[in-house]
């Protein structure tokens, strides 16, 4: 169960949304966004669930107040189907799960389970550096891992990374910003053992591999 803020401004699809989350989470609702935004403060949602379409692209306003203003909440943006052309944004302003705003009870449920999950990993942060990583050429590493490369989204896109932290730099690690997780609203990035594992060995293991192929079927 999580605390849902709901913004929709069409009444009834507001009611309708309600009715599929209101026996698995604790929910607030408003058919205003204004209202809604006010709201975050008081209400603290684990998940903000926004109507987009378009005339009032009311999520990617939601989206981008949120940025503005450093708020980190997982936002499911519900797009009517003039709206479907947003996605792209959408996702690029950090919405966690999209849905058809005629999703079914299951489907909807399931858009927050995933935006949850993808919230909590990104507040947690990378996982450490792996020993084989500490020991290893990760010059070497870099360019293996980009020759075995099986999917095509990560196609000569490992590299090492390094940050700077004040006056010091990370310990060096091998990466992966992966455009298709990001296109499918998922972490786009990704570490060595997942690399190795995934995108190297097995990319149906991936969600974002296995949805492309999914709508690319649909679309044949």
């Amino acid at each position: 169960m999580a605390r849902v803020l709901l913004i929709h401004h069409d009444a009834p699809k507001l009611r309708r949304l309600a009715g599929c989350l209101m026996d698995h989470h604790e929910i607030v609702a408003t058919d205003n966004l204004l209202k809604g935004i006010r709201q975050i403060a008081k209400v603290k949602p684990e998940v903000i669930v926004v109507g987009q379409d378009a005339a009032r692209q009311e999520g990617t306003k939601l989206l981008t107040y949120l940025r503005d203003n450093r708020l980190k909440t997982a936002v499911v943006a519900v797009y009517s189907p003039d709206a479907k052309s947003s996605q792209p944004m959408l996702i690029r302003l950090g919405a966690k799960a999209l849905v058809p705003v005629a999703a079914d009870e299951p489907h909807l449920n399931e858009a927050i389970r995933k935006a949850m999950v993808l919230y909590t990993a990104q507040l947690a942060g990378p996982p450490p550096v792996t020993e084989e990583e500490h020991n290893s050429n990760l010059s070497f590493v870099e360019r293996d891992l980009n020759r075995k490369m099986k999917c095509f989204a990560g196609a000569n896109l490992v590299f090492i990374q390094s940050r700077l932290l004040g006056r010091a730099t990370t310990k060096p690690r091998i990466m992966l910003r992966c455009p298709l997780r990001a296109e499918y609203g998922l972490t786009r990035d990704v570490y060595f053992e997942y690399i190795r594992a995934v995108c190297c060995g097995t990319p149906e293991m991936c969600e974002a591999y296995r949805q492309f192929n999914a709508d690319r079927e649909a679309a044949s």
